[in-house]
């Protein structure tokens, strides 16, 4: 009829200092560990799955992919006047976005449609002070799928280097942003804050 458990302090303090209990194994606490510890890793890939970083790395691969195809229009062809660029940009676009048209080193190259994150979107191939660079401009409800849902909060800017590539992107007036060109990073950002923000 005794109980199988130590009710006697005196012998269960003694116990409890020695390192005999580290080597008892207990298949039950073992299982209910490992499963605990596997619902934390779980969680936690999640969160680090549904963060944006994995989404900016997506947009600046495929950004990077645009700027490296060649463009369609032949080199011979006279690049269009930055008024008339803005306004085929921004019927592309859907997105008020203003060009320098005062500044004699910007030249636009070239306006088209693109596929950007399997969403529609506007680019512009330009030349600033002779270095190539490229624009695209996505509505944010098309490329992050709800208007309500921002990549980062606004004003933000996000700006790397890929595969020799300088990118960087931000979001603003309702539409998401990103320029890519061979310059360095720093270069790259000191253009998109003139002459785009």
């Amino acid at each position: 009829m005794g109980s199988a458990t130590n009710r006697n302090p005196v012998r269960r303090l003694g116990d409890a200092s020695t390192l005999t209990g580290l080597l008892e194994f207990r298949p039950r606490t073992a299982v209910v560990l490992v499963l605990l510890t596997l619902m934390v890793a779980v969680v936690g890939w999640r969160i680090a799955r549904d963060t944006g970083a994995r989404r900016v790395d997506v947009l600046a691969r495929e950004a990077i992919a645009l700027f490296d195809a060649a463009p369609s229009t032949p080199v011979d062809a006279a690049p269009p006047d930055a008024a008339e660029a803005e306004v085929a940009f921004q019927d592309l676009a859907g997105v008020p976005i203003g060009f320098p048209r005062d500044d004699v080193d910007f030249v636009p190259v070239e306006v088209r449609r693109e596929t950007f994150a399997n969403r529609p979107a506007a680019s512009l191939r330009f030349r600033y002070a002779g270095e190539g660079y490229l624009l695209v401009v996505s509505a944010r409800d098309r490329l992050l799928g709800t208007a309500s849902v921002a990549a980062f909060p606004e004003g933000s800017f996000v700006s790397g280097e890929r595969n020799g590539r300088s990118f960087v992107l931000w979001e603003r007036d309702g539409a998401s942003c990103i320029v890519v060109s061979n310059v360095d990073v720093t270069r790259a950002f000191d253009l998109v804050r003139r002459l785009f923000t």
